[in-house]
């Protein structure tokens, strides 16, 4: 039996203690760890369940490191670089060995992995970032592309595996994994990501963001009448697939007559039932 290594956990008040008092160098790991020897109490281990293992999230933050370097870190990042970096961690914090347990579901685990083993590449990554990018959580730095990986994983035997991940704009990602109510269902956001790509090869990329913005809220209408995660595959890309084409439908009205030829008394008005395609009664 495999043993489970338990990862260091660091609560939210320590997030806050370690962002306030180390402020600028709170980028730094060393001040981190050595602010941690002043106030141990912050952080903390699952009671039971396997072995602590802190040399376990030194492992993963080394993988971090060595993917950041690879993609220009520590120099000044562009935003290529920065898109860059999310794709290829995303991919390995996926594989990484450390993180196939449940303490990578932790927010707690994440919060330690960002603010103390690599404050550095958060900063790097994001200039000037937000507490919420160290605090545990759907937009900590690390979770976020731990989240993509795992859900967007087509499988080792998939010659295309990773194709999803590196498909998806950044809006895209964002619409499905800061929604529980899709990340939480691998097989649904696999299936949004699916027919994003279908969809944007078919119109194109410069239109998907407001497509896939109608798209993933007729998605959580639907769900809330038919529980989309019992459904079999097929029929879950096809509920999926409608979705998405009610979205491009709108996205792309009938045309109206040129209201310059119009008398004023008969020209088209524009209102909410209009744009959606809805008639009012009465």
């Amino acid at each position: 039996m495999t043993r489970v290594s338990l990862l260091p956990r660091l609560k939210s008040a320590g997030v806050d203690v370690l962002l306030e008092e180390a402020g600028a160098q709170s980028r730094e790991t060393r001040r981190a760890l050595n602010l941690l020897d002043e106030n141990s109490a912050l952080v903390s281990f699952s009671p039971s369940g396997g072995a602590k293992d802190p040399d376990a999230a030194v492992r993963i933050s080394q993988v971090i490191r060595e993917v950041a370097e690879n993609c220009g870190f520590p120099n000044q990042s562009s935003i290529e670089q920065r898109a860059d970096f999310d794709r290829k961690a995303a991919i390995a914090l996926a594989q990484c060995p450390e993180l196939q347990s449940g303490e990578a579901l932790r927010d707690d685990v994440w919060a330690y992995m960002t603010t103390v083993l690599a404050p550095d590449v958060v900063a790097w990554r994001f200039p000037k970032p937000a507490s919420h990018r160290f605090a545990g959580g759907v937009r900590n730095t690390f979770q976020r592309l731990w989240m993509r990986g795992r859900v967007l994983d087509r499988g080792p035997e998939n010659p295309e595996r990773w194709h999803l991940l590196k498909s998806l704009s950044e809006d895209a990602m964002v619409q499905i994994f800061e929604r529980a109510s899709l990340s939480t269902n691998r097989h649904l956001a696999q299936a949004i990501a699916e027919e994003w790509v279908l969809t944007a090869e078919e119109i194109g990329r410069g239109p998907m963001e407001s497509v896939m913005r109608r798209a993933s809220k007729l998605v959580r209408l639907r769900n809330e009448i038919i529980d989309l995660a019992f459904l079999p595959k097929s029929n879950l890309a096809a509920e999926v697939k409608a979705c998405f084409e009610q979205s491009v439908r709108a996205q792309t009205p009938p045309e109206t007559p040129n209201v310059e030829q119009v008398p004023s008394e008969r020209r088209p008005r524009r209102s909410l039932s209009n744009l959606f395609g809805m008639r009012s009664v009465g």
